[in-house]
């Protein structure tokens, strides 16, 4: 290989030598290149082997380019292929820094004494060396504990490893550059702000780094001041900048290269840290590097060795220290492929479905109801309807009911794509139980799905004198009081509700079944609260969220699954259009026409997060935009500044149709049921994740009326961004949706949602790593079940309990 490279080298300072006097006298340049370059590429990887590619690519087209083109590129190589040598004092104190700093690592891992893992959830002021500014940092940051230090990972890297000649310089991307200083100035914009310009030069361009704060001029014309004098190079990492035909770098970290000397910001690879406001990248990561180097080399190990050697995992004390103290591949590194990464990674997975199993395996245990179901009590239900079920209701049905006559709790969840018929299902299970004596809970995230509920229920069990309640948290205290007093003597048979429902004060008589509507806005807190309220009582979650079923056993898995995957009878499809912006008008004249029907008509809008005042500005131009396009009409405005109440009355008003159009920037809540709507217009739509955009689609088509969403994006946006769109041309099924929104984006909220309570995943992402996920659950579930006390496990244990939220008991754990 050196030999190649060697060859490369002459043969390219050859061909620019004396302003390229050689240059026609060498045959076929091209062809000789490609054959030392391929010579080369087997003993290369990662970064080097792409740019060889690249190289090849060039050189396959030598013969088309102008004589200028081939000299220009030629000369191009030749700078890379000499710097590259030039640049071997910097790699070669890299490897000898990383080699002495992984050797001195690996001898205190594994000669220190370590400590119990619960030393660690000390508060982060037991560190030593941090003072208190620092703690105050890091708890901005969420970060209370130790432990919360040594996992608040990196989500990014910078590589700072390898210098970009100055001619080869990209606008807006970051580089590491090194070069002479060639000149030194102050001087002022034309609106009289003061400028620090400093130039540097490598032997093939000129880079100008601007600094633009007076208060750091001082030490800045020092640090360049020196380099001048001492005849020595700067090395500076930034952003570059294109101006013209020229480069910039604003305010970039710079230090004086000095062969052999450890770099502090240069020559390395850095981890990159989420931030909150006010806080610097560089003061966080000293923080975190301050408390990893005092803890890391105590930390225990709590996976139990057979899962170790089984799944080849390497120490959890090394694989944090590499995460926060990276080295090696870098490409590795941003794909988080390394070792370390994926150990993380695999832990991560494993806690999680930890939890997931001695849920599953508690709830197993325990001693439930028994309901009496019988055949006639399904069938009086049944008759009373005033549709027939669907056979996906059917099944659902039968799965709900063989679980409430076992004397064990029924877990499980309902999935039901938009207008599927999930609640009629759940009235059929509150009936069951109400048959057989007992009180149910139906708890919605809003007030708007709990008065929808509320009706619902009332409409589906008025005709066997079921008396149905509600409890919200905008009643009076009067109001509260007097169905508080109603709910605990078993007044109601059936009580709906929001939060209020698991304050401490609710006491029902005989709590017998729970229904909780979109599960993912409740945390696993939240559903032992409502628990402690019954005796060991029935649980039912319903989602209108299809979850892809791989997914769902994985994220749900301390839950039973029932999809229902079936519209009811005369529901049609929902018309789905992507409409580009310059036809706007035509869709202008569409809602007109259904308007004219007496149809209704939601406009949506991606919530503008930059400031309230934004919000607020950008919601009420689209309103009067609107506005002025359909006249003659009542237009309502929703948005995310808005308080509950008051988005619950402009909702109220277009269900009762005081309003005919609603222009909305926030998220229109799951379920809500307006018959009459018959359109959805989705503005900038690429901007939606793909489930989010079928949750919306699914507020039209909630009748026998034909129904239309119209996805508005602009013609400059991506292909990627028009393919995803296209899946919601094509398909009105919520499960494909969910599949090929898993495949564009990872399961992103779908499961995030779902953690809430028990932390959320901080390195792995389920798309990614589903093979590890799989895994992992299945030693888990295996690990559960042939030692549910985790003997021998202590650490493991400890950790557990810190994991799992107040309210959540597990057996066998503390």
């Amino acid at each position: 290989m050196k030999e190649a490279v060697e060859n490369i080298r002459k043969l390219l300072t050859l061909l620019v030598k004396e302003d390229f006097k050689y240059f026609n006298r060498v045959k076929n340049p091209d062809k000789a290149l490609l054959l030392y370059l391929g010579q080369i590429k087997p003993f290369v990887s990662g970064r080097e082997k792409k740019f060889i590619e690249k190289v090849e690519g060039y050189l396959k087209e030598f013969d088309i380019l102008s004589q200028e083109q081939k000299k220009r590129l030629m000369k191009e190589l030749h700078t890379v292929f000499t710097l590259k040598f030039s640049t071997e004092e910097i790699e070669r104190n890299l490897k000898e820094r990383k080699e002495r700093v992984v050797s001195n690592i690996r001898k205190s891992f594994f000669s220190l004494d370590k400590y119990p893992v619960k030393a660690f959830f000390q508060p982060v002021s037991t560190v030593k060396s941090l003072k208190p500014q620092n703690v105050k940092r890091l708890k901005k940051l969420g970060l209370e504990t130790i432990y919360d230090v040594l996992f608040y990972l990196p989500y990014r890297y910078e590589d700072r490893t390898t210098v970009t000649p100055l001619n080869l310089l990209k606008d807006g991307e970051t580089a590491l550059v090194k070069g002479k200083v060639v000149n030194v100035l102050e001087s002022k914009t034309k609106k009289g702000k003061k400028l620090l310009k400093a130039v540097i030069y490598d032997t093939h361009g000129k880079l100008t780094l601007l600094f633009l704060q007076p208060r750091i001029f001082g030490f800045y014309k020092k640090l360049f001041f020196q380099a001048k004098e001492l005849d020595k190079e700067i090395i500076a990492y930034g952003r570059v900048r294109r101006s013209g035909l020229s480069f910039t770098m604003v305010h970039p970290e710079i230090e004086i290269y000095e062969p052999g000397r450890k770099f502090n910001k240069v020559g390395v690879i850095l981890p990159v840290y989420h931030l909150s406001e006010g806080l610097k990248q560089n003061t966080v990561r000293r923080d975190i590097a301050a408390v990893v180097k005092n803890a890391v080399p105590r930390f225990p190990e709590y996976l139990p060795q057979d899962i170790l050697k089984k799944r080849q995992l390497p120490d959890i004390a090394e694989s944090i220290w590499n995460v926060h103290f990276p080295s090696g591949d870098v490409d590795a590194l941003g794909e988080f492929k390394t070792p370390f990464q994926k150990r993380l990674i695999y832990d991560e997975l494993f806690l999680f479905q930890l939890i997931l199993a001695f849920l599953r395996k508690k709830m197993k245990k325990e001693k439930g109801i028994a309901f009496p179901v019988d055949e006639g009590m399904i069938e009086e239900f049944k008759k009373h309807l005033p549709f027939k079920l669907t056979s996906a209701q059917e099944k659902v049905l039968f799965e709900i009911v063989a679980d409430m006559r076992k004397d064990e709790p029924m877990n499980r969840l309902v999935q039901g794509d938009v207008g599927s018929g999930k609640t009629v299902v759940a009235a059929a299970s509150a009936f069951f139980a109400v048959k057989s004596g007992y009180q149910v809970a139906v708890m919605a995230p809003t007030e708007i799905l709990a008065n929808q509920h509320f009706k619902k229920f009332k409409e589906f069990l008025f005709p066997f004198g079921i008396k149905v309640g509600i409890l919200t948290g905008s009643m009076t205290q009067k109001e509260k009081n007097t169905m508080l007093k109603a709910i605990q003597s078993g007044y109601f048979d059936v009580v709906v509700g929001t939060h209020a429902l698991i304050q401490d004060k609710v006491e029902f008589k005989n709590l017998g079944l729970v229904i909780i509507d979109e599960q993912h806005r409740f945390g696993v807190k939240q559903r032992a609260e409502l628990k402690n309220k019954g005796r060991q009582p029935d649980f039912l979650v319903m989602t209108a969220t299809p979850i892809p079923r791989t997914l769902a056993l994985t994220a749900y898995g301390d839950l039973d699954i029932s999809i229902i995957d079936e519209l009811p009878a005369g529901r049609k499809p929902v018309k789905t259009k992507i409409v580009f912006d310059d036809e706007i008008d035509k869709v202008v004249s569409f809602l007109k026409k259904e308007l004219e029907k007496e149809h209704r008509v939601y406009v949506v809008y991606p919530l503008v997060e930059e400031s309230e005042k934004m919000e607020l500005k950008a919601a009420t131009e689209m309103y009067h935009f609107w506005r002025e396009k359909l006249k003659g009409f009542q237009v309502g405005l929703l948005h995310g500044k808005m308080k509950q109440e008051e988005k619950d009355k402009v909702m109220e008003k277009f269900k009762e149709g005081e309003y005919q159009v609603l222009v909305s920037t926030t998220v229109i809540e799951v379920g809500v049921d307006v018959p009459e709507a018959t359109v959805m217009v989705i503005e900038h739509a690429e901007r939606f994740g793909l489930a989010q955009l079928h949750q919306l689609r699914g507020r039209v088509g909630r009748s026998d009326r034909p129904s239309y969403c119209f996805l508005v994006t602009k013609r400059t946006v991506g292909e990627d961004a028009i393919k995803r769109l296209k899946i919601l041309e094509s398909t009105n099924d919520g499960f494909k949706v969910a599949e090929a929104d898993l495949a564009f984006r990872g399961p992103g909220e779908l499961t995030g949602t779902r953690q809430s309570g028990v932390g959320e995943f901080k390195i792995a992402d389920l798309r990614r790593d589903f093979e590890i996920l799989k895994k992992a659950r299945e030693d888990a579930f295996e690990l559960i079940e042939k030692n549910p006390e985790l003997s021998g496990l202590e650490n493991l244990k400890e950790l557990l309990n810190y994991k799992i939220p107040d309210g959540i008991d597990l057996v066998g754990v503390g």
